[in-house]
């Protein structure tokens, strides 16, 4: 079992790595485009507009998803190879 925090998470995400491992899984280009322009959306604050060049939009129904793409590439793909590199050393 693994138990991490994971600070300001939803602020740190890279965009081009979420883009490469959604393109790994999802053919179409439409929904990739889509996918993109969520994430190019920016916040507005105070009546400004500011870009966001990472992490996923605060708020957005489509958040949790994108985190859980994410983290399934970055950690749970991590932890399989560390695991089974540590089964292997032991045997």
């Amino acid at each position: 079992m693994l138990d991490a925090d994971i600070r300001d998470f939803f602020g740190q995400l890279d965009h081009a790595w979420l883009r490469r491992f959604l393109r790994h899984r999802i053919a179409d280009e439409r929904v990739l485009r889509l996918i993109g322009k969520w994430l190019a959306a920016g916040v507005v604050e105070d009546g400004q507009w500011t870009e966001c060049d990472e992490g996923s939009p605060q708020g957005a129904s489509v958040s949790p998803l994108l985190a859980n793409v994410y983290l399934h590439y970055v950690l749970d793909l991590w932890a399989d190879v560390v695991a089974t590199t540590a089964t292997r050393t032991v045997m």
